[in-house]
């Protein structure tokens, strides 16, 4: 189980490396502040793209277990509003300025990238586990 975790730990850590990388290779590129904010936007949406692709993969894995769906669905719906509440509040200072939207588009990339990590432990928690453990899983093993 240990070394599973791990394994999982190095993925997501490589996953978040790469992004994080090409972030900076289009920041570094961008030679004014409309630039800068097309690579804080092209970063949410490519956070948000790997975040509606887990999703999905929850939603198939709870398709048969209504309040499981429910909460998953509730839980989604609260954490898109507490992202998008905090990243308003994180760049109030810049409201109304030409730097805004870049600051609330990386807050809200780095808040889903998090949250991609969060829904991927998910997903994972049941490999690789034996009854008991998997029975502490949100979701259920796979093709179950």
């Amino acid at each position: 189980m240990k070394k599973h975790f791990s394994s999982l730990a190095f993925i997501i850590l490589f996953s978040a490396s790469a992004a994080q990388a090409s972030d900076n290779t289009c920041l570094e590129k961008a030679q004014n502040q409309a630039q800068l904010t097309e690579c804080a936007a092209a970063a949410l949406k490519a956070a948000d793209s790997d975040l509606n692709s887990l999703y999905r993969r929850m939603q198939d894995r709870v398709k048969y277990d209504s309040s499981t769906k429910t909460l998953l669905i509730d839980a989604q719906r609260k954490w898109l509003s507490f992202r998008d509440a905090e990243c308003k509040f994180t760049s109030v200072r810049s409201a109304g300025g030409s730097i805004n939207a870049m600051e609330v588009n990386s807050c809200l990339a780095d808040l889903t990238r998090s949250r991609v990590r969060e829904l991927q432990i998910h997903l994972d928690c049941s490999k690789g586990a034996g009854e008991q453990e998997a029975m502490q899983c949100a979701l259920p093993r796979e093709g179950m």
